[in-house]
């Protein structure tokens, strides 16, 4: 891709960000595989016009490697990719992104091709007949979105912290939790109930745990503003007055990052898999004394960056299905599994991985659950508007050490009037998920509020209030600004 072949505007524009931010990524290259017969293909189009056309248009770019014949010009797609952009309005960032997964496709093309032997293996696939054209208009657009959104951060992080997250639950068994059908949920806003949270630090990621006895643990994480670290804490549910406990308790921290803490029991005791890819690892950790006192038991896997690692045994097989980063790139549009005789031994990759290669399907989402149909349900984060929009509901209708091929039956989105939601888990009479929302930083009514007399009488309940507050999740998303 030579970077005189930009339209002219386009290339005002890169060396204006350039300028703004000190991008010193070269823009000038070629996309095309050394393999003579390997083509890219980019939202079907063979020019790559239609990948920055797709990237000034803020859309998530559909990349193809295919195999093409000399001879007949048929068409076979060996790997493809909707790519995560986590900067949609930088266009230099969001086009090294898109290279460097471009050069991860080529590569695993050529792999699969080799393994194959034959390109007759793979599906055929069509491309456009017209290539796609980029006007000098959708590059001036994007500018201007760029630099009315920049002028426009600045005060809005002195009023919001934005992408503020908190949790929510109700009882499992309202209509829109004891059935998955092909259609968006119309009644997801109905009877969530807030937890109380802090305008200090955000909660995610919840897992519910239910004992034997019947009682009700919360595990989550959260994120103090303050440290930017998230820890593991814990609420419990208090069956005597039949709500959840309010003051969270740390009860797993590390000098790195922990969230999405996993739960599941073998042989009666409890374990939990929090998220430590800032460590570089994937660790499993044992309950010494539950549900406060955990102790490392085991690091199943080290040197790799891997999120929202989700255990499954189908009553012969264990399966892990984690989020693999690959050479710095996003950890949250591919899908890996391994498999195992036991959660303590070793792992097998799985020789289709990346098993899913879309930023709108891939992440984990919380735990595999078999619904009514007896259908095995894999919950997963919708992240193609941004980091952690909404949820899909993958059926996974073939699963072996060999093959794997899942579906969507179902789409969640967030409460009406909240950003986002990325968790989602049941137990017994709950379920739980994280919202993301904005929190009012400053309120020039809640001033005038403070400086007003006060009336004699009880002092307020401050619970409902603090049901209202809602929080942020940072992790990739918080790059996603404009700063």
């Amino acid at each position: 891709m030579a970077q005189s072949s930009f339209p002219s505007v386009l290339q005002w524009w890169t060396n204006i960000e350039k300028r703004l931010y000190g991008d010193s990524f070269d823009a000038a290259r070629t996309d095309a595989p050394a393999h003579a017969s390997l083509i890219v293909l980019y939202d079907g189009h063979e020019n790559v016009e239609a990948l920055w056309k797709a990237l000034l248009q803020c859309r998530t770019p559909h990349i193809q490697v295919v195999w093409k014949s000399p001879e007949t010009g048929e068409m076979r797609l060996l790997a493809e990719s909707h790519v995560a952009i986590p900067e949609k309005l930088f266009f230099l960032k969001s086009l090294q992104t898109s290279h460097h997964r471009i050069d991860v496709l080529v590569e695993r093309a050529r792999k699969r091709l080799d393994a194959a032997g034959s390109p007759q293996a793979f599906p055929l696939v069509e491309s456009e007949a017209r290539p796609a054209f980029l006007s000098g208009l959708t590059s001036a657009w994007f500018a201007l979105r760029h630099l009315g959104r920049k002028v426009l951060n600045q005060p809005l992080k002195v009023l919001v912290q934005r992408g503020h997250w908190v949790l929510a639950y109700r009882h499992a068994d309202t209509a829109a939790d004891s059935h998955a059908d092909s259609a968006t949920d119309m009644n997801e806003s109905r009877g969530w109930i807030t937890l109380p949270g802090l305008p200090t630090e955000f909660h995610a990621d919840p897992f519910l745990w239910r004992g034997k006895n019947g009682e009700y643990h919360l595990f989550f994480e959260s994120l103090p503003y303050d440290t930017n670290r998230g820890t593991i804490s814990h609420i419990a549910f208090d069956p005597a007055t039949q709500s959840w406990q309010e003051t969270p308790r740390i009860v797993l921290e590390r000098n790195y990052h922990l969230s999405y803490p996993f739960l599941f029991e073998h042989e009666g005791e409890i374990f939990m898999i929090p998220e430590t890819c800032g460590n570089r690892t994937i660790e499993m950790y044992r309950a010494a004394s539950f549900p406060s006192e955990w102790v490392l038991h085991k690091v199943i896997m080290r040197d790799i960056v891997a999120a929202d690692t989700t255990l499954h045994f189908d009553g012969k097989t264990w399966w892990m299905f984690t989020s693999i980063a690959e050479d710095g790139g996003p950890n949250w549009d591919e899908l890996s599994i391994f498999h195992s005789d036991s959660p303590f031994g070793e792992w097998t990759a799985h020789p289709m991985n990346p098993v899913v290669s879309d930023v709108r399907l891939a992440r984990m989402a919380g735990n595999l659950f078999t619904d009514a149909q007896n259908r095995l349900i894999r919950p997963a984060q919708n992240c193609e508007r941004e980091y952690g929009a909404a949820l899909a509901f993958r059926e996974i209708t073939e699963l072996t050490t060999t093959t794997y091929a899942e579906r969507t039956v179902s789409v969640r989105n967030p409460p009406r009037g909240q950003q986002g939601v990325h968790t989602w888990n049941s137990a017994g009479a709950f379920t739980i998920i994280d919202i993301k929302t904005q929190l009012r930083k400053w309120n020039p009514w809640r001033s005038l509020t403070k400086r007003a007399p006060r009336q004699a009488g009880p002092a307020p309940d401050a619970r409902p209030q603090a049901n209202q507050r809602v929080g942020r999740r940072t992790e990739e998303a918080t790059r996603a600004g404009i700063h």
